[in-house]
């Protein structure tokens, strides 16, 4: 009887055990046989498959994500080769088996580098997807921002892809040497080549992991004020007042002074007022204070508060101080426009003055001639030659 032969490790493993070839030669002799039994082999793949799922269902109840994830892999990876088995069979090409076989498995360490090899792939696939799924978790938490997570997604998989690479090639025996210095070479001279750019990456990582700011916050930064649009590895865009968009280097956020408006949920607004020198302070504090209690557009916590700032040319200054919630450059606005309307509607109705800005003169000693209150100086006489 003839049967195909592979060797693993010098010892023979047959590829047609003895029901095989009577098989073939009693139900696989003819195309019409052949063909059925090939349309037979691809509805029992499917069907395979379909259990497969099944099978994941039921260890993910059991035991958890992961395990469901590795089960379905594993049936998967058992499907597949007895379908190729199988069809092999069928068409009576598993001498084309043979040659694969022969051509891949070669000692016993060669085997176990190659299961060493599959076992790796097969573990940093899924730690990819352990830590992508923790990610989206976070994220969801509101733990990390979009940015964050995408940032993360990428250094997570490339970190991961490079340590498995990194055994993979160990464990098949390739000098890892020559392979750092050529990387440390090549990062040298892109590193010099683009100083700013990686300069801007690193300033980057440094907000993705500072979270000074995250889209949709009121920012100051430099001449620019604004809501963050977007954040990358690179820049931060910007969305100014007047509808500007600015593209602003990470680099540049690090190194400059930073104000984030939106942080606390609350922003103090302040607004001058002027009072004439005859006025009761005190009772121009309090007019103002009560003016501007209960206006829906302020917080009634903290409390309004109005301090004498200092003594201007014409008034005396007072500051109110008021403060809003959820702060935007809209609500600002309306809180400064109410708060406004409401102290000159009161100060109006108390009898209280906001002097226009004026100027008193006065001379000292003799002071000076004007025209009418003295004589005036003669311009001196021209001698005519």
């Amino acid at each position: 009887m003839c049967a195909d032969l592979a060797t693993t490790g010098g010892v023979p493993v047959t590829l047609r055990p003895d029901p095989v070839p009577e098989i073939q030669q009693a139900y696989l002799n003819t195309p019409g046989a052949q063909l059925f039994a090939t349309m037979l082999l691809v509805a029992l793949v499917v069907l395979s498959l379909k259990s497969g799922r099944r099978l994941e269902a039921r260890l993910m109840d059991r035991y958890g994500r992961h395990i469901g994830e590795v089960g379905r892999i594993v049936w998967l990876l058992f499907v597949i080769a007895a379908g190729v088995y199988a069809f092999s069979v069928i068409w009576q090409v598993t001498f084309f088996l043979e040659v694969i076989v022969d051509a891949v498995v070669i000692d016993r360490w060669t085997v176990i580098q190659q299961l060493v090899t599959v076992a790796v792939v097969l573990i940093a696939y899924l730690l990819i997807r352990f830590v992508n799924r923790s990610i989206d978790k976070l994220q969801q938490t509101s733990s990390v921002t979009r940015h964050q997570s995408e940032v993360a997604y990428h250094v997570a998989d490339v970190g991961i892809a490079l340590a498995a690479g990194t055994v993979i090639l160990t464990v098949w025996g390739v000098d890892l040497t020559n392979i750092f210095i050529g990387a440390g070479a090549i990062t040298a001279i892109v590193g010099l080549a683009a100083r700013e750019t990686l300069a801007a990456m690193l300033a980057g990582f440094v907000l993705l992991f500072s979270r000074p700011f995250r889209v949709g916050d009121w920012i100051q930064i430099k001449d620019h004020s604004g809501i963050v649009k977007d954040v990358t590895i690179f820049n931060t865009k910007i969305q100014t007042f007047s509808d500007e968009h600015v593209l602003v280097p990470n680099d540049i956020i690090t190194e400059s002074d930073l104000t984030n408006l939106s942080r606390n949920n609350q922003l103090r607004v302040e607004i001058e007022v002027g009072i004439d020198y005859d006025t009761d302070v005190n009772r121009a504090r309090r007019v103002a204070v009560e003016a501007v209690e209960g206006l829906d557009s302020i917080k009634s916590s903290p409390d309004p508060e109005v301090v004498a700032k200092r003594f201007a040319d014409s008034s005396i200054l007072l500051e109110l101080r008021v403060w809003i919630g959820d702060p935007t450059r809209r609500r600002e606005w309306d809180a400064r426009t109410d708060a406004i309307e409401a102290i000159k509607e009161a100060f109006d109705r108390e009898g209280i003055t906001i002097p226009y800005p004026q100027r008193v003169q006065s001379a000292r000693g003799e002071g000076f001639p004007i025209d009418g209150d003295g004589p005036r100086e003669q311009p001196p006489e021209v001698e005519n030659d």
